[in-house]
């Protein structure tokens, strides 16, 4: 197996792992967590979250490390050298996009998590940690979009073998 075939290889499917992740928490698990109490619902976002992390932020690094040698390699007339800056780009995008947009609710919903039961049951509180979890839901769609477009682009630009 080649280099080049080995980051292509490495870039779309790491693109594709990640964005199937993000796709399973904001489909399968956060509303299945919405009907539950304040408790049981932060304590569970908190392992989605911290399970996530230590998936997406090391696989993505590796989708936008191969995509970077791919456009690297790639000679500057050919079409695929943008494609894949695009696909490495939207790959990447969702590291930032977590850091500035979404960490304060996350932040938020896992101090929650750790407050005492009683606090938890407070109507103010149940209800700022459902609108936090439906939020984080919604921004976790665009961050399955980010990395479903890299693993997409990667994938086209691999196929038109312009290289």
């Amino acid at each position: 197996m080649d280099s080049v075939f080995a980051a292509k290889l490495t870039s779309i499917s790491s693109a594709f792992i990640v964005s199937g992740y993000m796709l399973a928490a904001s489909q399968s698990s956060i509303p299945l967590l919405l009907p539950q109490p304040t408790s049981v619902s932060t304590a569970i976002f908190r392992g989605v979250y911290t399970r996530g992390a230590a998936l997406a932020v090391p696989v993505s690094a590796i989708s936008v490390a191969a995509t970077a040698y791919l456009v690297y390699i790639t000679p500057a007339e050919s079409r695929n050298k943008a494609l894949y800056a695009v696909s490495g780009v939207s790959t990447a995008a969702m590291i930032p996009l977590t850091r500035i947009i979404m960490m304060p609710g996350i932040k938020r919903l896992i101090s929650i998590s750790h407050m005492e039961a009683s606090m938890q049951g407070k109507p103010a509180i149940s209800s700022e940690a459902l609108g936090l979890l439906a939020t984080w839901s919604g921004q976790n769609w665009i961050r399955f979009g980010l990395s479903a477009a890299g693993g997409l682009l990667g994938l086209y630009a691999a196929i038109v073998q312009d290289v």
